[in-house]
């Protein structure tokens, strides 16, 4: 098992005294390389909190976070921001796309930052892989809740990161379209390896990953990979 991502005694407090919210309270989890990874958990568990830590957006209040061999929580601003540009792909909830840029720029951007050339053949390879070939000279309010999406996939992983991390991603898309956004997902990391960590609170929707990770009040739940029983939910 070759391991990308290991935290310890991680926590995330906010405010002081009576009113302190242990956001995250003693996380310690070790993610495998290449890996589909659900977290799952209620609203306020917690879960968003640890991938704002892991993906360098947040710092915490004690404890570490280390990616390929890397103390990232100890990391100066300005190389915390290259470990974000470089390391890690996003993809969100409300997509985030910048709509006065079309679907190609979007999806270029991440490069664009770091005045990085793009890999002309990844960069076909991948459109066409996420059905947006026709659509690369679109604004993104001419697209649908799917196709968004399909864009924020293709951004999140035009720089080949060493972790996707993705927050509710299926959550602003209906049945169908949250299926087809998954399964894009589930086949992009097939077939590029790249390390996934999808949040979700949809426990259907978890069962397709490698493993299952719940944190409920701040705390890990010691789950069993690919399987959340009846009863567990």
């Amino acid at each position: 098992m070759e391991v990308i991502a290991k935290t310890k005694g991680l926590k995330k407090y906010y405010g002081e005294g009576a009113g302190m919210v242990k956001a995250l309270d003693g996380i310690d989890l070790e993610i495998e390389k290449g890996k589909f990874t659900m977290i799952v958990g209620t609203s306020g568990s917690g879960k968003t909190t640890f991938l704002n830590l892991l993906g360098g957006q947040d710092r915490p209040t004690e404890g570490s976070i280390c990616v390929e061999s890397t103390r990232i929580d100890t990391l100066p601003e300005a190389e915390l921001a290259v470990y974000r540009r470089n390391k890690v792909g996003f993809i969100y909830q409300n997509f985030n796309l910048i709509p006065m840029l079309t679907v190609e720029e979007n999806i270029l951007f991440p490069l664009d930052m770091g005045n990085e050339k793009p890999d002309q053949d990844f960069f076909e390879e991948l459109v066409e892989t996420l059905g947006l070939a026709d659509r690369l000279s679109a604004l993104p309010g001419e697209l649908s809740g799917g196709q968004k999406q399909q864009a924020a996939i293709a951004r999140a992983l035009i720089t080949r990161p060493s972790l996707v991390l993705a927050d509710e991603p299926t959550g602003n898309l209906d049945r169908r379209s949250g299926q087809n956004v998954l399964g894009l997902l589930k086949m992009m990391n097939q077939r590029y390896h790249q390390t996934m960590v999808i949040i979700t609170h949809d426990l259907d929707i978890a069962q397709t990953a490698d493993r299952i990770i719940r944190i409920e009040d701040g705390k890990l739940w010691e789950g069993r990979e690919n399987n959340v029983s009846a009863g567990q939910r």
